[in-house]
Order: structure tokens, then C-alpha cells, then sequence
């Protein structure tokens, strides 16, 4: 679908489609090209990165992601052996009685479905997808915090959610990544995703970083941290020389699954 006819509302979609091409506006310039107050701009990009579809930053907005991030639906179906064999080995990892942040995404929610029958696990994530997958069982604690919800994969951000993820400490956080660069940054597609993520990552005692192949090679724009502040890595196939020696160096624990 063109951004043309995203949502039916002229102005909206002109704002998405301004902002698909350049980046990131701030809302003097939205406000001049649409000839619209500031305050009609302000309105409509919040209205606007509610439902998803762009980024709201102070002073303007900006793109979801590189690329929306591929479609959810999409990647809900690809390497589903490899996320299952990788979430088995993290809910292996996991020692009993402890506190668990869970970010957002279909790696983390295989992960959510391989501990799923535990009984004494509390559980943090800002994705009402992993909830689901772990609230109907009674034996395990399952806390959300409060924040807008991202319709496109039922993640929860904000300033609320960063302010309820400060008021913990995680023996673990369990994580996934839009993208590794080479040098070892962790990259994500959206700036609020990002910054939950980087909050869970200095509230919690240790990082377990779950990542396929193909975040090697993704591109993604929002610096989460780097791999140096993660305890163990899980991958389905052994990872470029560079960041393997990146690992070693670091002395991160490498865990890899054979799908086969």
C-alpha cells in the first residue's frame, strides 16, 4: 500500500509520505509544506505514531524504521526451526527462581513460548505478545507496564514504560536485535523500541542476546548499545570472523544451534 492511501486522511498521508522520503522533518518545516498550523502538526504526529506509522521525536518525527522493519507477519514465519532451537537453548540457560525483562519480537516471543511451562519465573516485557503467550499460566508472574501500544507487533514504549522498567532490577534481560553491525553495535529500526531496550539492558544484571544470521547483514539506524555489554550470544550459525573475535575477546559465552 502507497502512503498515498495509508490512511484516508489527505493531510496524514502527505505528512507519512514527506516523512518516508526524508527521514526525519521537524514540525516548522511539516507545518510550512502542509500549510498547517504547528500545533495541527504537533496533533497529527502524535496521533500518527500511535497507530504506528511514524517515529515521534522532540521537535519533529521521523521514520518507523530502515525499512518498517520487514513485515511482522512476515518474519513470524521465517527461520521458525532456528528461533525455536535458539529460544530452547536461552530457556535452558535461564536458572530457576529469577527475574526476567523481555523485550519485543518474534524471537523473543518463541522464547516466551519455550518457557511457557516453568513455575518460577518473574516475568517483565513491554510486549503484550509474550504476556499472552505467558500470563495463563498461574505459576508465573507476569508484569506489563503502562505506555502506547504499538499496533504493528504489540509492543508497549514511552515514557511511562521507560519509568516502570527503572523501578527493577533483572537478574536477566532476553533480547533480540533489528541488526549487528560490524564493529559490534546493536541496532535497532525504531527510537522508542531502542530506548526500552537499552533502559531493560542497564537494569538488568545480564544480557542474553538472541540473533539468526541475518542480523549480519540487516540495516537498522537506532544504537541500542554494543555487544560488549552482553553476558551470552545466541545464533544459529557461526558469525563473521570479526565479531566472533570480537567475542572471544570479551570472553562472551557463545551458544550455536544446528537446525539441520
Amino acid at each position: 500500500m502507497s502512503a498515498i492511501e495509508m490512511t484516508g486522511n489527505p493531510r496524514h498521508d502527505q505528512l507519512i509520505s514527506l516523512i518516508a522520503e526524508r527521514g526525519y522533518m521537524n514540525i516548522e518545516e511539516l507545518a510550512q509544506l502542509l500549510d498547517v498550523s504547528t500545533q495541527t502538526v504537533r496533533r497529527d504526529i502524535r496521533k500518527l505514531s500511535e497507530q504506528g506509522l511514524i517515529t515521534r521525536h522532540h521537535g519533529g518525527a521521523g521514520r518507523v524504521s530502515s525499512v518498517m522493519n520487514v513485515a511482522f507477519e512476515q518474519r513470524e514465519l521465517s527461520l521458525t526451526r532456528e528461533k525455536q532451537l535458539m529460544a530452547e537453548a536461552v530457556a535452558d540457560f535461564l536458572p530457576e527462581r529469577c527475574t526476567v525483562f523481555i523485550t519485543i519480537g518474534t524471537t523473543v516471543e518463541a522464547v516466551a513460548r519455550a518457557l511457557v511451562y516453568r513455575n518460577d519465573l518473574r516475568i517483565i516485557t513491554n510486549s503484550l505478545r509474550v504476556a499472552d503467550i505467558l500470563y495463563k499460566n498461574p505459576d508465573l508472574e507476569v508484569m506489563v507496564p503502562g505506555g502506547t501500544l504499538r499496533p504493528h507487533n504489540g509492543g508497549i514504549v514511552g515514557p511511562n514504560t521507560v519509568s516502570f522498567v527503572e523501578g527493577f532490577r533483572a537478574d536477566y534481560l532476553i533480547t533480540s536485535i533489528g541488526a549487528i553491525d560490524n564493529d559490534g553495535t546493536l541496532l535497532e529500526f525504531d527510537v522508542n523500541e531502542a530506548t526500552v531496550a537499552r533502559t531493560m539492558m542497564s537494569h538488568a544484571r545480564q544480557t542474553l542476546l538472541i540473533a539468526d544470521h541475518t542480523k549480519f547483514s540487516a540495516s537498522a539506524a537506532v544504537a541500542v548499545n554494543n555487544v560488549r555489554s552482553v553476558h551470552a550470544f545466541f545464533t544459529d550459525i557461526t558469525p563473521p570472523e570479526g565479531f566472533e573475535q570480537l567475542l572471544l575477546e570479551e570472553r562472551i559465552e557463545m551458544f550455536r544451534v544446528d537446525a539441520g
